[in-house]
């Protein structure tokens, strides 16, 4: 089967395409082609005639084959055998057998489709004629600029799509296809979406990627209804997509709205409704849009630019349209108007690039709100398709961003008004579909019967434990009725003896549980103001406070009764207030410290230490109080974790790391600052990097961390963790065995990097031994990484050792740091551990009162103290706990016992 211009083309973007063309299938070509075929016969006609007016000879229309070896310029040169029927638009001759190949494209920019589409063609004709080609040149825009690139630098993709082409054409089966970003341009469109929709095919969801497609095919799902189905609300707490399809395919199953959460769009004065239609390829902007909205008023406006030089005219029109405004947002769809302001602003004067940086400040993206939180049972979140979902219609049925610029170089080519008319029709109808969806977003509330929140969404089990929503009410009165303790509490006390005595000795002995152990008497003993000692007590009240203490080798419960009241003095009849007893605590801090000390030392549950102080000590705690415990704890040692950090910042070395702290509705990240006798947890709702310029403001020593690029714009010294990088070394080898270029690259830093290693092991991190490794490190980027590659691997890993160069061996000029980041990757893990545990919903309070308290363990545990010793004694720092005992043990050489803490 021949090999042509149109199968190779249509080969790259579709393979179902190209099977089509393959079995000469054809249809009506679309609006789009006619365009093209037009403006590239135009741009041709230009580069010919350059060509007359540089005086330099060429012919066209040429038939080639092996006697043709004239030095010049050919177009449309046809190139045609049994196996491939393939025209080029221009050739340049340099030789008898070497020639460079000429693709001429109308438009601005050059894309990778069409480098990659010319170094195709090329390909073939090499493998079917004698001639050799080693680079290829492309001839676009107006001005008929031009750009060379290597055939090399596609040889990967060539070897693989020609292979894949030989067997599509030889195939007798249907190839898989999916909908995908040419079919909007692409004459069989209508015949391929009419297939797809009869498979329900899973490719009409515009936010699944190729890759992800044929990923789910493989679990077995191949339509859209199918992958419904697999949605599981709050599946994995550590997973988050900005998009889940799988939510989308449900919204379409159930032709119903999902809201993951209710957006807050901010109430303004004056709501401006904003739209512009470019040319993406020429980085212009001939058309802006816009409806300005106050609570009485409504207007429309048009900004209209004829030509690229009457862009930035528009723009100041714009500016100078919404300059009086003061209280107002601006609202768009997509990226593309910020972009577009972003632009234009390089070609303004300053005053205006000022009120453009308010503008773009004032602005908000309705698009966001589709992409996080709201899923209509649309297969795209285009505006036009949830316009239309919203029952709004444009007066032109066919409108598209892609029509519009269609009719706009039509417009160019023959200045007919009546297209003008239509693109500013068009445009506005494209800011009143926004004020459509505005208006939807607005009125969204948990009522409506065609919306649902996930949130409302279970995931029904029989083996999980839960309460079961029951559809028919009788079954949720019975259910009701059929749980443990209500029966054993409400029915089984009535019949049995034996629950009988049971619950009635539970209930005699919880009032045996709080034997006072002594009292104290919080009344006045004289008169404040005559000093007079005759009181009369006006009323008493009793507060009984539950506290543990300690003893040498164990606990034990402690109960103190307070009373107190006010007293009116017999003397001056005036009314003595008592100290308040509400603010005394029902627990003391003996065991608000011990509880704390359990979950934090030993991880115990909330619960695991309820149940030991019930059975054990006869001391009943609610869940609740043991978060009030922490609370109160961390708070008392909120300046030994200040001094933790200040310490850190004093110090030579810090080792840095992040993790992701997603726990049930909290969504943040926990940064681990650790050296070798100091750790510290700070917890941050995004990944930015901005805290940490002010927090190692001071810090003059070394950083140790990963590549993540946050850390990049920190001005200290850094050391980058050279095991992170052989992990990615030897995860990409092990993928791509057969990249001779990545392998040379991983054997040879493999090699240096353990010679490093092997003087490490023997003298230690010195430099005076260390040093001399340099010499290696400067051979290893001469002789491998400072060579050419074209592996895209290599290519990746090339520019990785050389942006790092300086912090990927620092330590080899420096003494006792290291080379990885092990000391906060060993940080993180009791965290880890914490975070896979929990299972309540925590509050960001609750997340830092944590941190806190696991800083402060982590750190007695690196400085050989223990951590509730630290707690006893009562002292606030560590330092001065660490000298306490230091002394102690020096003048006593006994162990050193904290002192009982009272009340």
């Amino acid at each position: 089967m021949l090999v042509t211009n149109d199968i190779l083309y249509s080969f790259i973007n579709c393979q179902y395409k190209a099977y089509l063309k393959g079995k000469q299938q054809s249809n009506c070509i679309s609006d789009y082609q006619i365009l093209f075929t037009k403006l590239k016969q135009t741009q041709t006609n230009n580069f010919e005639k350059q060509l007359s007016k540089n005086g330099k000879p060429f012919s066209k229309n040429i038939l080639f084959d092996s006697s043709f070896h004239k030095e010049d310029t050919a177009l449309n040169v046809k190139f045609t055998n049994e196996n491939i029927d393939i025209v080029l638009d221009g050739i340049e001759f340099s030789g008898k057998k070497t020639f460079t190949p000429i693709f001429i494209t109308p438009f601005e920019k050059v894309t990778k489709s069409d480098k990659f589409f010319l170094a195709l063609q090329t390909t073939f004709i090499k493998l079917n004629f004698s001639i050799q080609a080693e680079s290829c040149k492309i001839i676009f825009g107006q001005l008929l600029k031009e750009t060379k690139f290597r055939i090399s630098s596609f040889s990967k993709m060539i070897k693989k799509v020609s292979s894949d082409l030989i067997k599509n054409l030889s195939n007798t089966n249907t190839p898989a296809f999916f909908k995908n970003a040419h079919c909007q341009i692409c004459e069989f469109q209508d015949f391929c979406l009419e297939k797809l929709i009869e498979k329900d095919d899973l490719s009409l969801l515009a936010g699944l990627k190729p890759k992800e497609i044929l990923q789910k095919n493989n679990k077995g799902i191949f339509s859209v209804k199918q992958l419904s189905y697999s949605f599981r609300p709050k599946k994995n707490p550590y997973r988050k997509r900005t998009f889940l399809p799988e939510l989308k395919a449900l919204a379409i199953r159930e032709c119903k709205t999902f809201i993951q959460e209710i957006p807050s769009l901010n109430k303004v004065e004056t709501e401006v409704f904003l739209d512009f239609e470019g040319i993406p390829d020429r980085n212009s902007n001939y058309l802006i849009g816009v409806i300005i909205r106050t609570d009485n008023t409504e207007r429309e406006y048009s900004f209209w630019a004829n030509s690229i030089e009457d862009d930035n005219a528009i723009f100041i029109q714009l500016i100078e349209l919404l300059k009086p405004l003061k209280n107002f947002t601006i609202y768009h769809y997509g990226s593309y108007e910020i972009q577009a302001l972003r632009n234009v602003s390089k070609n303004l004067s300053a005053e205006y690039q000022s009120y453009l940086k308010v503008l773009i400040d004032n602005s908000f993206n309705l698009l966001n709100v589709f992409t996080h939180n709201i899923y209509p049972p649309t297969y795209s979140n285009s505006l036009k398709e949830i316009a239309r979902f919203l029952k709004f219609e444009w007066t032109d049925k066919g409108a598209s961003g892609l029509q519009s610029t269609i009719w706009r170089y039509n417009w160019e080519a023959n200045q007919d008004e009546k297209l003008k008319d239509k693109l500013i029709r068009y445009n506005i109808e494209d800011c009143r579909a926004l004020i459509i969806v505005k208006e939807w977003v607005e009125r969204i509330h948990k009522g409506d019967n065609d919306k649902q929140f996930t949130s409302d969404l279970k995931s029904d089990n029989i083996f999980k434990w839960g309460i079961t929503n029951y559809i028919v009410k009788d079954f949720q009165e019975i259910n009701s009725k059929a749980y443990f303790d209500y029966q054993r509490e409400h029915i089984y006390l009535r019949t049995n003896k034996k629950v009988y005595r049971v619950i009635k000795k539970r209930e005699s002995n919880k009032r045996a549980y709080n034997k006072v152990d002594r009292k104290i008497s919080l009344f006045p003993e004289k008169c404040p103001f005559c000093k007079s000692k005759n009181l009369i007590k006006i009323r008493t009240a009793e507060k009984l406070q539950i506290d543990i203490s300690f003893m040498r080798y164990g606990i034990k419960k402690h109960a103190t009764l307070f009373t107190g009241g006010p007293s009116l003095c017999d003397r001056c009849k005036k009314i003595v207030p008592c100290k308040n007893m509400r603010t005394l605590p029902m627990y003391g801090y003996n065991l608000m410290m011990w509880s704390v000390n359990q979950k934090m030392q030993y991880k115990q549950s909330s619960e695991h230490i309820i149940n030991f102080l019930k059975d054990s000590l006869k001391i009943e705690v609610s869940v609740t109080q043991m978060t009030k415990f922490k609370e109160f704890v961390a708070k008392k040692y909120l300046d030994t974790y200040k001094e933790i950090i200040s310490d850190m910042i004093k110090s030579e070395l810090i080792h840095a790391d992040e993790t992701i702290a997603r726990i049930k509705n909290i969504d943040g990240y926990v940064w681990v600052f650790a050296n070798h006798d100091s750790v510290c947890y700070v917890f941050k709702e995004t990944r930015e990097t901005d805290f940490l310029k002010e927090l190692l403001k001071d810090f003059k020593g070394v950083l140790v961390s990963d590549f993540y690029t946050g850390y990049d714009s920190l001005e200290c010294r850094q050391q980058k963790c050279l095991v992170h990088l052989i992990r990615d070394l030897n995860g990409d080898f092990l993928n791509h065995q057969l990249d001779f270029e990545l392998k040379k690259i991983v054997m040879e830093f493999g090699s240096i990097l353990r010679s490093i290693i092997a003087t490490i092991d023997k003298y230690g991190l010195k430099n005076k031994h260390l040093n001399k490794h340099k010499k290696d490190v400067d051979k290893f980027y001469s002789n491998v990484i400072l060579t050419t590659f074209e592996s895209e691997y290599a290519l990746a890993y090339q520019k990785r050792f050389i942006k790092y160069k300086e912090k990927l061996f620092h330590f080899l000029e420096c003494d006792n740091i290291p080379w990885n980041n092990n000391n906060a990757e060993h940080s993180i893990k009791p965290f880890a551990k914490w975070r896979k545990k929990i299972s309540k919903n925590l509050t960001k309070q609750n997340i830092e009162n944590h941190l806190t308290l696991l800083s402060i363990l982590q750190t007695c545990k690196y400085r050989g103290l223990n951590f509730f010793e630290f707690l006893k004694s009562g002292e606030t720092s560590i330092e001065k706990f660490s000298t306490s005992i230091r002394r102690h043990e020096k003048g006593t050489g006994r162990h050193f016992e904290g002192r009982h803490f009272s009340n």
